[in-house]
């Protein structure tokens, strides 16, 4: 005979709780002539264990029957509750399964210390699988109503619950070089294409992480000394940037490697990307200096362009120069 179903036992579970306190009402009332109400709130605080104490005198027979709810009610009620929690860990679960299954073009962040956090608060919420090997910090991170995975990052098994094959980018900020190094490895092992971030720890590990392929490697450290340079240089700048990031809703500042023979030699006049693309180039770098560029300025291969537009001007954009 086949075990039936978790869903039958919880259903069952709940008759018979709703059968003891009905049987319970029903018995206080007759027994002690209480009213229904009464007579309810007295079988709810025998069977839960309440110990709010007796709201009325109890007669012998009443005890006898405060007695055997005791017994009876108590049990169901305690067995009730640990049948009913671990299904709704187990339903929990099986949502974030399906929506890890379903979600796509989404950032993955490696650890969810500190810096995690922030990174995690500067994006989308609904677009960020959170990767963490500490369950304190994963419980944390579906609190704030992130999907999260528990496991460890530097595992492929780990990466392939956050789906990282749909993966748009992925950010690691492990507490180790060594870790953001192998889950950067790992995850373009299972993504080639993926956009890979790593946050140094030391600076010794920055071979050791260039060498697992890393697209851009962030340091606290250096980089914040550079924006305070940057700043002090040319503050509208940075401010600009800023207010791109924050505000911008969605325009993007996009660097872009000229590619297309098709373009080559010609100039920004001929090519008319303004017009055609939507997008502005605001610098071109070619070698070792940056270009402010002019109508007359022509396009090399291996040109970086920086452009500012919205995703469909850039795209647009790309489809030429590239």
């Amino acid at each position: 005979m086949p075990e039936p179903r978790i869903d039958e036992s919880v259903i069952r579970i709940i008759l018979l709780l709703i059968f003891i306190n009905i049987g319970g009402t029903i018995a206080y009332h007759y027994v002690e002539g209480w009213s229904l109400f009464d007579s309810l709130y007295m079988t709810v605080i025998t069977i839960t264990t309440t110990g709010y104490g007796e709201i009325f005198g109890l007669s012998a027979h009443g005890r006898i029957l405060s007695m055997i709810l005791m017994f009876i009610g108590v049990a169901v009620f305690f067995y009730s509750i640990n049948l009913l929690i671990p299904v709704l860990v187990e339903r929990g679960q099986k949502r974030w399964i399906k929506m890890l299954k379903e979600i796509e073009n989404h950032y993955i962040i490696c650890g969810f210390g500190i810096m995690g956090r922030e990174i995690a608060e500067e994006l989308p919420k609904d677009n960020i699988v959170i990767v963490d090997s500490t369950i304190e910090r994963v419980n944390f991170a579906r609190e704030k109503d992130f999907l999260a995975v528990h496991g460890d990052a530097t595992e492929e098994e780990t990466l392939m619950k956050a789906n990282i094959k749909k993966a748009k980018s992925l950010i690691t900020c492990l507490p180790s070089d060594s870790a953001n190094a192998f889950a950067v490895m790992v995850a373009k092992d299972l993504n080639p294409e993926i956009f890979t971030i790593a946050i140094l720890r030391t600076p010794a590990g920055s071979k050791k992480i260039n060498r697992a392929g890393v697209d851009m490697l962030l340091s606290p450290y250096s980089d914040a000394a550079r924006k305070i340079l940057m700043t002090l240089k040319s503050p509208a700048m940075v401010e600009l940037v800023d207010v791109i990031s924050r505000k911008g809703g969605g325009l993007l500042l996009q660097k872009i490697t000229v590619k297309s023979e098709k373009i080559y030699e010609k100039t920004i006049e001929e090519l008319n990307l303004r017009k055609k693309t939507g997008c502005t180039v605001i610098a071109i770098e070619r070698d070792d200096t940056v270009i402010i560029p002019q109508s007359s300025d022509r396009l090399m291969e291996g040109d970086i362009l920086y452009t500012m537009g919205n995703p469909d001007q850039v795209k647009k954009l790309l489809e030429i120069v590239s």
